[in-house]
């Protein structure tokens, strides 16, 4: 362990304590800043459905012309 010599100087109990906070607010810090600065999350949260956006199919002759360009290289 890389810092296995820092338990001599910090109690175990003393400092795991403090580390586990330290990620806690690490934590609570990130997802209120993306709570409070994208507007997806808020709409996700709020269980406002996603918008799937769609590919419009090609017309069949389109598709047919594609097919025969590619034939020919």
């Amino acid at each position: 362990m890389i810092y296995g010599k820092m338990w001599c100087v910090v109690k175990p109990s003393v400092g795991i304590p403090i580390v586990i906070g330290a990620v806690a607010v690490a934590s609570f810090s990130v997802h209120l800043a993306l709570t409070l600065n994208t507007t997806w999350v808020k709409k996700f949260l709020n269980g406002s459905a996603a918008q799937v956006s769609s590919i419009q199919p090609e017309s069949p002759q389109v598709a047919a012309l594609s097919l025969q360009e590619v034939g020919r290289k």
